[in-house]
Order: C-alpha cells, then sequence, then structure tokens
C-alpha cells in the first residue's frame, strides 16, 4: 500500500513500487518529482531512507531515481520515505509470503492395512482467523511411505488428493507433509504444513502354545481373543498391531483354569521415520537459483521428534541448514550448481539413529537457459530459383553452450520452410525452397531462435517497445512459458507460443499485470508521462536473431557444386532439391598447371591441381552448359 504526503508546493513527489505483497529477496521502486505542469524533472537531489529494509541505486533512468529494496531477514513491514525541495513522500511495504496456515487432515484419521486400501487426504490454506487463503499455488505434497495421487481442487483454498497405503503388512508411521509455495509455483517461500498418521496393521498372529488352551493376546492396551488352541498348541489369532509395539502380552488358560502369562515377540522390522519435500524440483543450472528441503521425523509411536539430528547431501549444488521451521520440521536450502553436470542431481536425507530405513532420496532436474544468441548458415552464397537449399541456425545459451531444443523459425522474402530438424545438439537445420520463378537480385534470410518452452511459470515480464506495451511469463531458467492467462487491468490476455502477448498502446497512468491463476505473479507497472518513462524498465523477451543476405539467380537446369580444400578441388551435380547427380559428364579446365586423375565416391569427384601459383578451375556440365568456376591456391 502506498502512502503519499507532500508539502503545499505546485511540485509533487511520489515512490512507485509494487502494489501488493513484496518478495523478501527483494523489489525495485522509483522517487518520481514533477513541477507545477505534471512534467517529470530530475529527482537527483532527493534525500531517501528506509526502515526494515536497505537501499541500493537501482538502473538509470532519468529523471526518476531508481532503487533496489532488500528487506532485513525477518522482517514483516518495509518503510522508505524520500524528501526534499519542501516535499516528503512515505510507502509502506508488506513482505510476503501472506501468513497462510495449511491444515492437513485424513479420513478415516487412522488406516488399518489389511483392512483400508487407501484414505483421502484434504489440505486447506487458512488465513489466521481461519478463512479460507486462496491465493497460494497447488500444493505439494510428499509422503514417506505409500502414494498420494490426484490432487484436485474442491473449493477456495481447499484441496484433497487419495492417500494409497503402502503394500507392506507390518505397522509404520506415515508422515504425510504439504508445501503450498508463493508467489509462483516454483518459489522456496510458502506455507507449509504436516500429519503423522499411524498406520496399524490387521494380520492373523500365528503361534504355538499347549495343546487345546484358550490364547489371547493383549497389544498396546487391547485384548484379542481368545480362541482355541489345536491339539498340537498351533494357534492363529487376527490382532491389529499399531506402530512402535514390538511386544505382546500372552494369556493362555487350560480345561483346569490355570494361568500362564508370556511375552510374545511381533517381530516386526524397523520403519521408516522420515519424510522430506522438495520444491521447486526443476532449477537452472546457474550458480544462484534455490530449492527449499523440508522433513519431518516421527519416532515409532507416530510422534513428532524435534531434536531428530537428519543430515542431507546433494550430488552436485550445495546445502545451507538445516534450521528449526515452525511445526517442528527441519530446514534446507539448496543453491544449484553453476554448470550444467552430466549427472542427474540428487539429494538424500538420512537419519542415522532411526536405522537405514529412515532415508529420503529425492530428485532434482537441473536445466539449461534459453537461446541467448543464434547464428545463420547457408551453404552457398548464391541461389537459384527453383532449388532448395538448407538454411542452419546453430544456438548457445547465455554460457555460450549449445542449446538443443531451441524453436528456430526461419524467414526469407521469397520461398517457404521446411519443417525444423536438430541435426546436432543446437544446431537446427530447415530447407529452404524458392519458387521457381521470380525477381533475381538478392533476398534476405533471418531465423529467429527461442526456448524451449518451460512450463511452470515464474517470472513475469512487462516491457515497452515501439509505444506498444508487452508481457511475457518465463520459467526459473528463463524459458518462455506459452499458454498462460493474465489479466491486465480489465483485460484478459493469453500468452502465445513465445511466451509473450500484447497489451496495446502506452498510456499515461498505472496499470496491474497479473497472473490469472497465480495472482501472487504480477507487476505494477507506471507510466509516468505521455511518451514515458515507464518503470519498472525490463528488458524484452525478444528471440536471438541472425540474418544473411543470398543472391538470387535464375532457375538452372542443374547445379554445379565446386569445394576447394588446399590443392584438392571435388566436384558434382545436384538437381533442384539438392539431390545428388550421379553419372552426368563434366567438362574440368584449368588456367595453368596440370590435375591428377579424377577420383569418384559417391557421386562427387575429386583431383589435386599441381601449379606452383593460383589457377582457375572450372566444371561445367557437358549437357546444360551450366559452369561452375573457383579459384585454387595449391
Amino acid at each position: 500500500m502506498l502512502l503519499v504526503a507532500s508539502a503545499a508546493s505546485a511540485d509533487t513527489l511520489d515512490i512507485l513500487g509494487p502494489s501488493a505483497a513484496v518478495p523478501p529477496e527483494g523489489f525495485s521502486i522509483a522517487l518520481v518529482r514533477r513541477d507545477a505542469t505534471g512534467v517529470p524533472v530530475s529527482a537527483a537531489a532527493l534525500s531517501v531512507s528506509a526502515s526494515g529494509a536497505r537501499l541500493s541505486p537501482g538502473p538509470e533512468q532519468p529523471p526518476l531515481r531508481t532503487f533496489l529494496v532488500i528487506p532485513e531477514p525477518g522482517a514483516r513491514e518495509v518503510k522508505v520515505a524520500a524528501e526534499g525541495f519542501g516535499l516528503r513522500a512515505e510507502a509502506r511495504y508488506v513482505l510476503g509470503p501472506p501468513a497462510t496456515q495449511v491444515s492437513l487432515t485424513l479420513d478415516p484419521p487412522a488406516p488399518v492395512k489389511g483392512r483400508d486400501k487407501e484414505a483421502r487426504l484434504t489440505v486447506r490454506m487458512l488465513q489466521p482467523d481461519g478463512t479460507p487463503d486462496d491465493t497460494g499455488a497447488p500444493p505439494v505434497l510428499r509422503a514417506n511411505v505409500g502414494r498420494l495421487e490426484e490432487l484436485t481442487r474442491t473449493g477456495p483454498g481447499t484441496w484433497q488428493a487419495r492417500y494409497v497405503l503402502p503394500d507392506t503388512r507390518y505397522p509404520e508411521v506415515a508422515i504425510l507433509v504439504a508445501l503450498s509455495a508463493w508467489p509462483h509455483p516454483q518459489s522456496i517461500h510458502g506455507a507449509y504444513g504436516k500429519v503423522l498418521v499411524p498406520l496399524a496393521t490387521s494380520v492373523e498372529l500365528p503361534g504355538r502354545t499347549e495343546p487345546n488352551v484358550e490364547i489371547a493376546v493383549t497389544i498396546a492396551g487391547v485384548t484379542f481373543g481368545p480362541t482355541q488352541a489345536a491339539p498340537d498348541g498351533r494357534f492363529r489369532l487376527p490382532v491389529i498391531v499399531p506402530p512402535g509395539h514390538n511386544v505382546g502380552l500372552g494369556r493362555a488358560v487350560d480345561a483346569s483354569g490355570n494361568v500362564r502369562r508370556s511375552r510374545i515377540n511381533l517381530a516386526l522390522p524397523p520403519t521408516d521415520g522420515l519424510a522430506c519435500v522438495l520444491n521447486p524440483q526443476r532449477l537452472p543450472a546457474d550458480g544462484v537459483s534455490q530449492a527449499r528441503l523440508l522433513c519431518a521425523s516421527s519416532d515409532p509411536l507416530g510422534r513428532p521428534v524435534l531434536d531428530a539430528r537428519v543430515k542431507a547431501s546433494a550430488r552436485h549444488g550445495s546445502l545451507r541448514g538445516p534450521t528449526r521451521a515452525e511445526g517442528g520440521l527441519l530446514e534446507w536450502i539448496y543453491t544449484a550448481p553453476r554448470t550444467l553436470p552430466a549427472e542427474p542431481e540428487r539429494l538424500v536425507a538420512t537419519w542415522p539413529e532411526r536405522g537405514s530405513s529412515s532415508r529420503e532420496e529425492l530428485s532434482l532436474q537441473l536445466v539449461q537457459g534459453p537461446v541467448a544468441r543464434v547464428a545463420l548458415s547457408l551453404t552457398e552464397p548464391m541461389v537459384h530459383l527453383g532449388s532448395t537449399v538448407p538454411v542452419t541456425a546453430t544456438a548457445w545459451d547465455a554460457f555460450g553452450r549449445p542449446r538443443p531444443g531451441a524453436l528456430v523459425v526461419a524467414q526469407a522474402d521469397v520461398g517457404s520452410f521446411s519443417p525444423p530438424r536438430e541435426e546436432a545438439r543446437g544446431v537446427i537445420t530447415r530447407d529452404w525452397t524458392l519458387p521457381p520463378r521470380g525477381q533475381v537480385g538478392e533476398a534476405v534470410v533471418k531465423v529467429l531462435a527461442y526456448g524451449p518452452a518451460g512450463t511452470e511459470p515464474a517470472r513475469l515480464h512487462v516491457w515497452v517497445e515501439g509505444g506498444v506495451l508487452y508481457a511475457g511469463v518465463t520459467d526459473l531458467a528463463g524459458l518462455p512459458v506459452p499458454g498462460q492467462p493474465l489479466r491486465a487491468g480489465s483485460e484478459e490476455r493469453v500468452t502465445g507460443e513465445e511466451g509473450t502477448v500484447v497489451l496495446g498502446p502506452v498510456r499515461p497512468g498505472r496499470l496491474e499485470v497479473v497472473h490469472s491463476q497465480w495472482p501472487g505473479l504480477r507487476q505494477t507497472v507506471e507510466v509516468v508521462a505521455e511518451g514515458g518513462p515507464v518503470f519498472p524498465l525490463m528488458q524484452p523477451l525478444a528471440p536471438a536473431t541472425a540474418e544473411q543476405r543470398v543472391k538470387l539467380a535464375p532457375a538452372v537446369p542443374v547445379n554445379v557444386r565446386l569445394r576447394v580444400e588446399g590443392p584438392r578441388v571435388t566436384f558434382w551435380m545436384e538437381d533442384a532439391s539438392g539431390r545428388v547427380l550421379e553419372g552426368r559428364a563434366a567438362h574440368v579446365w584449368l588456367s595453368a598447371g596440370q590435375q591428377s586423375p579424377v577420383e569418384v565416391k559417391d557421386g562427387r569427384s575429386s583431383f589435386l591441381v599441381q601449379h606452383e601459383g593460383p589457377v582457375s578451375v572450372s566444371v561445367g556440365d557437358v549437357a546444360t552448359g551450366v559452369t561452375a568456376l573457383a579459384e585454387v591456391r595449391p
């Protein structure tokens, strides 16, 4: 929320910034000072202060003065004040994520193995007053045993999933953990909760005692039986065994009323007392992006363990922690490596005190950033009408690594292009087919490369280009995310294949651009005056481009191709589609020197030029007279 106060002056002073909850890692603001006519003037001499945060200078954008606001750890509110020239302005910003509680309930609350196969988990996001909070993301769910499936939204702030009990028959404790990310599904911020579910087991307990006695067994204070032992003393007694109880108390009564009590070892295996959830599960390998690891622990009886000494490790990235989080959970922050590893990333959490079964292994996908640079190449600087020639684009990311999966659009003044094919990592080729007739001269071939497409929205960009306002959505790696619904003021928009959409002409005033499904993902755009400036000043989500001019020549019946490599000359004939024509007679002429005998392989002929100094070599197709000329420098 923005609060502005100014002195009794014709000039005004405003602080521009977000209009909703701000992220803990920082946000941008700008000071705008206007003269009596409303025209923005320099704000350079103003003094600025902040409480609950530190300020650092932002990008130069005269006459605006911009700052990056970095909230202090644990701050819930930031205040910024600016003054000068008899003017004063203040702004207050509330830090996200919202104070949401995550409540987990299971129905039935205590399912029994051997009797129940599944239960229904309900996850509720609640505001501090207990009302539903419908502003967050679908929760990320994790169970240490069993499976969580079919997550669906059933109401405001309410989600349900199917919890499938594990196939094992021994009793154990299920730990279900939920994390609701904010402001987007790939954020480490958000609310979380857990529920510990003791899973008892319904079994027939086998045993052997004295013949023909009545036998009963008490487990965890509950008595099962009696049942009659067989003449050989064998018996089977239906019991329900809760987790953490390894011993039962047997009571045998013979025909004379004699009673014998004994301890029965139930021979239960060690159980898993650890469950962890990781979000996000897909990060760019950029050295700065982070994920959040939360682990919950339980003793054998299903009670939380607040002092569990859990250890966590990562194969490639780094982990910071653990710290104690609300509800007895342990928290680590994972930072991705800067380089893209050859092996998948694995995070392993162990609790040695509970044994080898208390172990969690989570996978994290490290991905490459989008196309940042592209190069274009054609096999020949001259192309003939009616022919088909390959156009090759090579794409790299911001670190200079080949970028496979890039989306490449090819454009030319004439002709059409085939669908793309990736022949090597980051090398995409499209065949350019020219019409058989047309104007000769020059043509411009251009390629646009972007992506590949992302799937999870994480960043919202808004920028101005040519007096038009654009918006774009990317994931954490910067990959464009198509099909994302946005709301710009009262208008609804959806991003296209490049992850971008046109919002309309630039008009003075404030515009709120909000992701329709993730309302925490928003951008407040301030058009300070007619023609700008616009705050914040963001870079366009533009594809990488490359272009090349080529000569257009008239159509020919065949193309004669020459390739010179030192003293060796290789020639062949092609039809208009680029197919090698074998067996055609050729006339070879040298301006000086001699040639070695011609060698033929796969329809291509080659020879060596023997001469001291440059030699002009021409090769003509005898049937058509089409000739190609090249200079050889042996």
